[in-house]
Formats: structure tokens, C-alpha cells, sequence
């Protein structure tokens, strides 16, 4: 007998294993289909197609000439080498994009849970209420079940723009060799109390 009602705990697996798989790289890739040709707003005619191959990725045509949709295998061609992960055999195991990743340092809290704390330069701008918290600009995996069209055409433009995109991360990493202190925020009661931490306990 088929089950007519399902549990919490059931529902929420449930909803996970569907973003997992509509999450995946052939799954999105769907969304391209029957908007090929789509005129894009403001490009002076530029259609979907079009600017995909300007990106490096053609649609996939069978051995009789048929045009159809993006692969998999076409996007990773596009993707700057030195941005995908590969196996001994060279095989591709994931893709990266460039992206802000926010220092943070990890410590139990008076409630006894382990949280993650935002990192500064100073004690100054940490207590500041705008206070800029330290990141570091690098390369960072694309969860295989989380792509999506945004990420795809980040990667892409990324790709294009590899000399530039690592000049920045070669910046930020030289920024962050150079921080010599870093600072967190802890809350005692109502008051907002700097603590200086060790460099080398901080996360990216």
C-alpha cells in the first residue's frame, strides 16, 4: 500500500534531493532550451546563442547536422583550464569560479555552540558599526548540485577574463600575507567587546 502521507523528517530529505538534482550541470542546462534565439534586451539584436558562442560554447550538433542544446562537456571546454579541477587522467571533477570569501574565525559562544565569528584589521574597525570585515578573493568549487545559470555564465565571462580575474586574487592574497593583526566581535550582554585572535586560526 503507497504511503499517503509523508513525515517531516521525510519532507525535508525529500525537498534536499530535489534541489540536488535540478542542481546539477545537465539539469540547468535545460533552461537553455527553445530561448536560443531569444533577442536579449538592450544588445543591439544579440541573441541567446550568439552570446554563448562568444563565451566559447557552441550547441551540441549530432553526427546527421542537428542542432540541440548545451553539454556538460561543451561548458568545461569553455572553462579556463587553470579553473577546473581535474583528475590523474585528466578527467574534469569540478569547476571554479573566482569569489569573495569572507575570513571567519570559529569558536564556542557563551550558549556553548561553535559559531563562526567575522574577522577585522583593527580593533578600531572592528567596533565600528560599518566595520569592512576581511575576505579573500580566490578561486572556490561550484557545488555539483547547487549550479546554476548565473554561475554558468560567471564562469564563462571568468574564463574570458582569466589574466584579470587572478591578477585581483593575486592582490588579495598579497593584501591578506600582509594583515598583521585580526580582530573579532564578541557581545557581553549588551556590549560589543573586540578580542584580538591568532592570524593563523582564521578560515577562508
Amino acid at each position: 500500500m503507497k504511503q499517503t502521507e509523508i513525515t517531516r523528517k521525510q519532507e525535508n530529505k525529500a525537498i534536499r534531493g530535489i534541489y540536488d538534482l535540478t542542481g546539477q550541470l545537465s539539469q540547468v542546462l535545460k533552461v537553455y532550451g527553445g530561448i536560443y534565439h531569444r533577442v536579449l534586451p538592450d544588445t543591439d539584436g544579440l541573441t541567446v546563442e550568439e552570446t554563448m558562442l562568444h563565451f566559447g560554447v557552441p550547441r551540441f550538433v549530432t553526427p546527421k547536422g542537428v542542432k540541440k542544446g548545451y553539454t556538460p562537456g561543451l561548458i568545461n571546454a569553455a572553462w579556463r583550464d587553470e579553473m577546473l579541477l581535474k583528475g590523474d587522467e585528466g578527467k574534469v571533477l569540478g569547476n571554479c569560479v573566482f569569489k569573495a570569501v569572507a575570513a571567519k574565525y570559529m569558536m564556542v559562544g557563551d550558549d556553548d555552540k561553535k559559531r563562526a565569528y567575522r574577522v577585522y584589521e583593527s580593533e578600531a574597525e572592528a567596533l565600528k558599526e560599518d566595520g569592512k570585515p576581511l575576505s579573500l578573493y580566490k578561486l572556490v568549487q561550484i557545488d555539483p548540485c547547487r549550479w546554476s545559470v548565473r554561475a554558468i555564465m560567471k564562469g564563462l565571462k571568468q574564463s574570458k577574463e582569466y589574466d584579470k580575474e587572478s591578477k585581483k586574487a593575486e592582490t588579495s592574497a598579497t593584501a591578506w600575507e600582509n594583515v598583521t593583526e585580526c580582530w573579532i566581535v564578541v557581545t557581553k550582554g549588551s556590549v560589543r567587546v573586540a578580542k584580538r585572535i591568532d592570524k593563523s586560526s582564521v578560515e577562508f
